[in-house]
C-alpha cells in the first residue's frame, strides 16, 4: 500500500497514482483525470457504482466537496480519496499486481526469461485463430494488447515465465521493432534456424511482463540500460539476432539502438541479420542492422 499523507483544503493542489491524477480547484472541489487509456470502476459515497472508459488526459469524475469517500478501480490499482468534512485526505493507493509474482520475476535471472521456438510457433497459431476472418495482419503491439496481456493478467508475470515458471536459459537474443507483422517476424526466425523448435529465444515482448504499471517496469529495468534485463540477457546469449522488417527501420527505435550498443560493448556472441529492410532504406542503399 502506498499512501500520500497530506490533507488538502481549498488551495489548488494535485497528486497522482500510476493511473489517475487528482486535483482540487480553489473552490475545494476535486477532479480525477486518466493518465493513460483505461476503464475505471467508480464507487460513490452512497455506494452507487458505474464504469467509465477514458483516454489519457480525459476527466474521469468530478467530486464535489461533501463528506464521504470515492473509490476508483482500474485493472492495476484501487485509488480512494476522501472528503472529511473539512479537507481532502491524501490518495490511498493499493496495487492489484500480485507481489509474489513480482518477486518471481526478480528472483529468476533475466537470461532465463526464454521461450522456445516451438512455444513461439504455438503463439503464432493463437494469433491466426484470434484474427481469423479479419483483414488485419497484426503487428506486435496488437498481439501484446489483444492476446499476451489477457493471458498474463492474472499471473502478473511475463509470457515466457507463464509458460516456463522456472525459466529456461536463452541462447539467442532477438532485437526487432514492434511495428512489424508478427507472423512475418515468426516466419523469418523459423526459416533461419534448422533447430528453431528447440532453440531458446529472449524476445522483449515475451520476456518482460506486459501487464505491469510503468512504475513497476521502471523498477524492474533498473536505473541504467547497462544493468537492465536486456544487458544481462545479451551478455549471456550465444547469438544476437537482428530481425529487420519492411515496415519500420528498427534503429529509429531507441531500445534497438541501445541493444546494438550493448552487444558491441559487452556481448561475446555471433551477430546475425535476417528479414527485409523498409523500401526507402533499400533505395538509399543502407543495410539496416549491419551498418546502423
Amino acid at each position: 500500500q502506498v499512501g500520500v499523507g497530506c490533507c488538502c483544503t481549498s488551495t489548488a493542489m494535485a497528486q497522482q497514482s500510476s493511473d489517475l491524477k487528482f486535483s482540487v480547484d480553489r473552490d475545494g472541489d476535486g477532479a480525477v483525470h486518466a493518465l493513460r487509456d483505461l476503464t475505471v470502476k467508480i464507487t460513490l459515497p452512497n455506494g452507487y457504482t458505474e464504469e467509465r472508459t477514458r483516454i489519457a488526459g480525459e476527466r474521469v469524475f468530478y467530486c464535489f466537496a461533501s463528506q464521504g469517500g470515492w473509490e476508483f478501480e482500474t485493472d492495476e490499482e484501487v485509488v480512494r480519496i476522501t472528503w472529511t468534512g473539512e479537507a481532502w485526505t491524501g490518495l490511498d493507493v493499493k496495487s492489484k499486481v500480485v507481489k509474489s509474482k513480482i518477486s518471481m520475476m526478480k528472483l529468476i535471472p533475466a537470461n532465463r526469461w526464454g521461450i522456445t521456438g516451438k512455444q513461439l510457433m504455438a503463439l503464432a497459431d493463437q494469433v491466426v485463430q484470434k484474427f481469423t476472418g479479419s483483414d488485419e495482419n497484426p503487428n506486435v503491439y496488437e498481439v501484446v494488447d489483444k492476446l499476451i496481456k489477457p493471458l498474463c493478467k492474472e499471473s502478473g508475470v511475463s509470457y515466457a515465465l507463464l509458460l516456463n515458471p522456472k525459466g529456461i536459459k536463452c541462447s539467442t537474443f532477438v532485437t526487432h521493432a514492434w511495428f512489424e507483422s508478427f507472423l512475418a517476424f515468426v516466419d523469418d526466425i523459423r526459416d533461419h534456424y534448422p533447430d528453431f523448435e528447440t532453440r531458446v529465444f529472449w524476445i522483449c515482448f515475451t520476456a518482460n511482463p506486459q501487464t505491469w504499471s510503468p512504475a513497476e517496469l521502471s523498477d524492474l529495468l533498473g536505473p541504467s540500460a547497462l544493468q537492465s534485463p536486456f544487458a544481462i540477457a545479451i551478455q549471456q546469449c550465444d547469438t544476437f539476432l537482428i530481425v529487420r522488417n519492411r515496415s519500420k527501420n528498427l534503429y529509429s527505435r531507441l531500445w534497438c539502438v541501445a541493444e546494438l550498443v550493448l552487444v558491441n560493448a559487452y556481448g561475446d556472441c555471433v551477430v546475425e541479420v535476417i528479414g527485409n529492410m523498409p523500401p526507402r532504406a533499400q533505395e538509399r542503399g543502407g543495410d539496416i542492422g549491419l551498418n546502423a
